[in-house]
């Protein structure tokens, strides 16, 4: 008799598993791929071709397991119970690179590669030396990452190898040490990027570094909304939104570089329709954008070319109350000898190379020669 329960229960236990087995396949089957992984903020991967080539190769299973784990339905709920075994039971520090701090929130741990670093540095150099002869006032600064503000130590970014290889290679130019103005809390939780609304104190510094004064006595700081950054999306972990603020900056008209008609159309500083976007901090002059002019009336006549990653999105705005022009120039987005068709470069004028260490880590995105 109690063979016959013990034969029952795992003939129950099998039907029930292959129910669920067969109920996820068939909703695999039923539900649309979807076009988008919004919280990866990436496109999934597509169903391969099949054919008798890729069949022989081994490239086809490759290719079907990456698609069909991104089209696999309850993704995200799975992506969530694998990151709290992660951290939660198996106690890691990171999972594929990602992390969790409780004083910084997410992140990834960025090393400084120090071949890289110094061609970086090599190519803002050269850029560099393309001004100087126009009496330019250059300098360059460094916008460390995150993870060396962790209550913890976090091995990766060394700041003191990373400012080394940039004195080695720019030393000729004043460099405007950021890294002790800047606390954890002047970062996103869940984003690399750091909050505009916490940062006057070192836009504050920069101005006074290249001898120009701090344009407003007092910022208006407002609210946009809630969002959520990039490392929320890749670790899938409950954790409060962040909060998007921004500041008020009276007098300022931005004008953005249209890449179609090879104009500059006029534009907001603050574009809030991105917050709902794929990358909310785009709000921030409208995200990635080859060159933005920011002008102000009221300030005396004195300019600034800013060469900058995405951080200087929110940067600028807060710099261009002290100038009666800011342009942002992005050399991922526009190649160093297309400039003098969209800008005519004033001699005399502040030049800018600031940088994030992502983008130091990548030389290849910077544009310097054609």
């Amino acid at each position: 008799m109690q063979k016959q329960k013990t034969g029952l229960k795992e003939i129950l236990s099998a039907a029930v598993f292959t129910v669920l087995i067969g109920a996820i396949f068939a909703l695999n089957l039923i539900m649309p791929s979807p076009d988008v992984l919004e919280a990866e903020r990436r496109i999934p991967a597509k169903f391969p071709d099949l054919s008798l080539s890729s069949i022989s190769s081994g490239s086809f299973m490759g290719r079907f397991e990456d698609y069909a784990a991104d089209s696999f339905i309850f993704r995200d709920a799975f992506r969530s119970i694998n990151s709290h075994l992660v951290f939660d039971i198996y106690m890691q520090r990171d999972m594929s690179g990602l992390y969790r701090s409780r004083s910084i929130g997410l992140g990834e741990f960025r090393r400084t590669d120090a071949h890289a670093f110094r061609q970086s540095a090599q190519r803002i150099h050269t850029a560099a030396q393309i001004f100087s002869g126009m009496d330019m006032n250059i300098y360059y600064s460094l916008i460390p990452d995150k993870s060396i503000y962790a209550e913890n130590y976090m091995p990766g970014f060394d700041l003191g190898l990373a400012e080394s290889i940039l004195s080695d290679v720019l030393g000729e130019y004043p460099y405007i040490r950021i890294a002790d103005k800047i606390k954890a809390s002047d970062f996103y939780k869940t984003d690399l990027h750091w909050d505009q609304a916490k940062i006057a104190d070192v836009a504050n510094h920069i101005l006074t570094s290249m001898n120009a004064e701090y344009g407003p006595a007092a910022l208006s700081i407002n609210t946009a909304g809630e969002f959520y950054g990039l490392y929320k999306g890749q670790l899938a972990l409950p954790i409060n939104p962040d909060i998007l603020s921004y500041t008020d900056i009276p007098g300022v008209d931005t004008s953005y570089l249209n890449e179609k008609t090879l104009e500059f159309e006029p534009g907001p500083v603050y574009d809030f329709e991105r917050l709902n976007g794929i990358d909310p901090y785009d709000t921030f002059l409208r995200g990635p954008q080859p060159i933005v002019v920011l002008e102000n009336e009221a300030m005396p006549r004195r300019e600034l070319y800013l060469f900058r990653d995405s951080f200087g999105s929110s940067l600028a705005p807060l710099l261009a109350g002290s100038y009666s022009k800011v342009t942002l120039i992005d050399l991922r987005y526009i190649n160093l000898l297309l400039l003098d068709m969209f800008i005519d470069f004033t001699p005399g004028s502040d030049i800018l190379f600031i940088y994030g260490s992502q983008i130091l880590n990548n030389p290849s995105i910077i544009q310097v020669s054609g």
